[in-house]
């Protein structure tokens, strides 16, 4: 996808890596944010191009840029100038081999498999991260974590959103404990997020895979098991962009939006963009609460 060459590294946990990002500054008619075809591209894309444009520079969105595969080709190519994306997607593009799963060993990770040309900004608050829901009168009523249910998984039911899914079933069962995922009877697809809590809550499944951003507000409904081990990567919403692309106040409003963007706030915003609202519209109201 990319072409080789040098990669970025870190100097050391929690920096931010954009040399050289200062050392130029952009043209004002080439900054372009990208965004896929769901729903939580088109509302980060419309997020962050508000931020850069609050720092006085012209920004446009280029809509419909299709899956990951097909967005980073166009940041490649130099048709975007930046997209969002999420931390543990994007290291899975640049290195598979990548065992990291805590936020910032997910960041440290990407920044040094970034092809040349590339760098990425903070990572923020808000993540879409595969967690493991259970229902309060099934069960595992009584369970809080994860390895509070790992040896009685056998046999059940999981649930998954999505068509395709999302978390693919076959990851969470590979995330899990060998011999552990490989339980489960059957896995059930639901193509909404109130019918899968709802066949939660009434023992249709007996758990829930679901990422928690991508779900939507209802998530707030789920009682979610904690992955104390972090069996499952981060996925913390980041900005990937070209060297030299931004200057350095427009570089400044993306980590206003890390510091400020939490996961509920994003759950919720998705929400209203599945049920009609205008993505630009739900992320200017959002930007205007955070002064961007």
């Amino acid at each position: 996808m990319f072409a080789s060459g040098p990669k970025a590294l870190v100097a050391a946990i929690g920096v931010v890596v954009l040399a050289g990002c200062s050392a130029q500054s952009t043209d004002s008619t080439d900054v372009k944010v990208g965004a896929g075809d769901s729903a939580e591209s088109r509302l980060l894309a419309q997020i962050y191009a508000g931020a850069i444009r609050s720092a006085g520079t012209a920004v446009e969105v280029e809509s419909g840029l299709g899956g990951r595969a097909d967005y980073l080709e166009s940041l490649d190519r130099g048709d975007i100038t930046l997209i969002p994306d999420f931390t543990g997607a994007l290291l899975s593009e640049f290195d598979s081999t990548s065992r990291a799963t805590e936020s910032e060993d997910v960041f440290v990770d990407l920044n040094r498999s970034l092809p040349e040309g590339l760098t990425v900004g903070d990572y923020a608050l808000a993540e879409d991260r595969t967690a493991i829901a259970v229902s309060p009168a099934g069960p595992f009523a009584d369970a809080s974590s994860l390895s509070d249910v790992e040896s009685d998984l056998y046999g059940r039911r999981m649930g998954v959103l999505g068509n395709p899914p999302k978390p693919d079933p076959q990851e969470v069962v590979a995330r899990l404990e060998p011999g552990i995922g490989d339980g489960f009877t059957d896995v059930v697809l639901y193509l909404d997020a109130r019918t899968a809590v709802d066949a939660l809550a009434s023992g249709e499944i007996d758990v829930l895979a679901f990422t928690t951003v991508s779900f939507g507000p209802e998530a707030a409904d789920l009682v979610t098991l904690e992955d104390t081990e972090s069996v499952f990567p981060a996925q913390n919403v980041v900005p990937l962009l070209r060297n030299g692309s931004l200057n350095d106040t427009a570089l400044a409003t993306l980590s206003v939006v890390a510091g400020e963007l939490t996961t509920a706030d994003l759950a919720d915003m998705i929400g209203e963009v599945r049920s009609g609202g205008d993505s630009g519209d739900v992320a200017a109201r959002w930007l205007g609460e955070h002064n961007l």
